[in-house]
């Protein structure tokens, strides 16, 4: 049987990351249509033409196509052939997608092609008309809402992850000035279908909200195949999953780890330390200082009970070949210069699911083998995952045939210091405490080589 299952609601109310839970727990697809939007201003910018401009907009529509291709259940957007899904997280192009956006020839393009994506597979679809005008008929409508200052508040918090200076105060008033934007256009105004349910997640996880969609689809459909026994918490759901996956490699990855094992043994010896401590129960996140290409494979082979995921670079997959080999590597891509909201949604879905993620938090290469300058974002992730943080250190940057060491620690529990909430002082307490892990790390390097610390 078809479900469709449309979720609407306004800007920061965690509309895509539900959707993606969602999808994800029901084995369907999640379709996010704003990506669509997106894909379309980026074009736009591409050939110049200014988004506020009605005809330029409503032309351009008849000479682009928009196509949706869900890879590995991960949805890649294409405009005019080319595959722009990490292309469209910027600042500009986020704009732009809200400008051209209330032009009405733009808006009913889009419906129509969101309509037949979703006309013969079962899938979840956000945005802000899914109930009203894409999905009139659709199975289940639930629209999603919060509080602006709870809304202002995640969205604070992702905008940190990403290193943006906004003050949370500037967040607010961002979050106020959109919802009036999008209330009061005159097509397609942002407003709950009339068989909607109402969904307030002020004071809701992310979980509670997805069980509580799960619950409102079995009232209506009681002959569905939904699983009746519901997560009691979002931690134990990912273990469980994790079981799933303990000891499952993809061929290219056992290849990789035979490689890793064969030159970390040979031309670039490697003596590790404290592996047990690697041997954790999935998610958990293993962080790094970071010295040289070679260090995810140098501090993810030992890992032998789970096949990991990756947080790197979008530029590494600047060509089709290395696309795809770290995507055959489970590299999630970050645009590390702009608010890249996509790749901090990926990070939270790959820990929720059961994964372990490994993660860079100095977010380039340094020379020196202390870690420096510290990111937020990995301390948001863990803390907003409730997942412990495992950290490993290389003693010096990987050369042909000198002994590089690798340390790892124990593991650092988060759940005590989320409870207290996530914000900037228990982010900064939690960047302490690894900051401080690394130099105990460091001192026991300096007196296994004999060095006086």
């Amino acid at each position: 049987m078809q479900l469709l299952i449309a979720i609407d609601g306004p800007s920061g109310a965690g509309k895509s990351t539900v959707a993606d839970l969602l999808a994800s727990r029901l084995g369907i697809a999640h379709l996010d249509t704003g990506a669509m939007y997106r894909a379309f201003a980026w074009q736009a910018l591409q050939e110049g033409l200014d988004t506020l401009d009605e005809r330029a907009m409503s032309e351009l529509t008849a000479r682009s196509t928009v196509e949706v291709r869900f890879v590995n259940g991960k949805q890649h957007t294409y405009v005019n052939g080319r595959d722009v899904t990490v292309l469209i997280r910027t600042p500009e192009v986020s704009m732009g997608a809200s400008n051209s956006s209330k032009f009405p020839l733009v808006r009913c393009w889009m419906v129509r092609m969101q309509q037949a994506l979703a006309q013969n597979c079962s899938m979840v679809l956000d945005g802000r008309d899914i109930g009203t005008k894409v999905l009139p008929t659709a199975t289940l409508k639930v629209f999603l809402t919060a509080s602006p200052q709870v809304r202002a508040k995640r969205r604070f918090e992702e905008l940190q992850i990403m290193g943006a200076s906004d003050t949370y105060e500037d967040v607010l008033e961002d979050v106020i000035r959109r919802d009036h934007q999008d209330t009061t256009r005159e097509v397609d105004p942002l407003r709950p279908a009339e068989d909607a349910v109402m969904l307030d997640s002020s004071n809701m996880t992310q979980a509670q909200v997805v069980d509580e969609i799960e619950r409102l689809l079995r009232l209506k459909n009681s002959t569905s195949a939904i699983p009746q026994e519901k997560p009691k918490d979002i931690n134990r759901q990912s273990k469980e999953k994790a079981e799933h996956f303990k000891g499952r490699f993809s061929i290219f990855y056992r290849i990789i780890q035979a490689l890793s094992w064969l030159v970390f043994h040979t031309i670039v010896p490697v003596r590790y330390h404290h592996v047990d401590k690697l041997q954790l129960d999935a998610p958990f996140m293993l962080i790094s200082n970071h010295l040289s290409m070679l260090d995810p494979f140098l501090i993810g082979w030992k890992c032998k009970r789970y096949q990991l995921f990756f947080l790197g670079k979008k530029e590494l997959a600047s060509n089709p070949l290395s696309k795809w080999l770290f995507a055959q590597l489970n590299m999630i891509p970050v645009d590390r210069h702009n608010m890249d909201m996509a790749a901090v949604r990926a990070c939270l879905k790959t820990l929720g699911e059961g994964h372990p993620l490994c993660v860079f938090p100095e977010g380039t290469r340094y020379k020196q083998g202390v870690m420096q300058d510290l990111e937020s974002g990995v301390a948001i992730l863990a803390l907003r995952a409730k997942v412990p943080i495992i950290p490993a250190l290389i003693s010096r940057r990987p050369r042909l045939f000198a002994r590089v060491h690798c340390y790892y620690g124990d593991p650092i529990r988060v759940e005590d210091m989320a409870l207290t909430g996530i914000d900037k002082g228990t982010c900064d307490r939690l960047l302490a405490r690894i900051s401080q892990t690394y130099t105990s790390l460091l001192s026991a390097h300096e007196q296994n080589m004999g060095i006086d610390s």
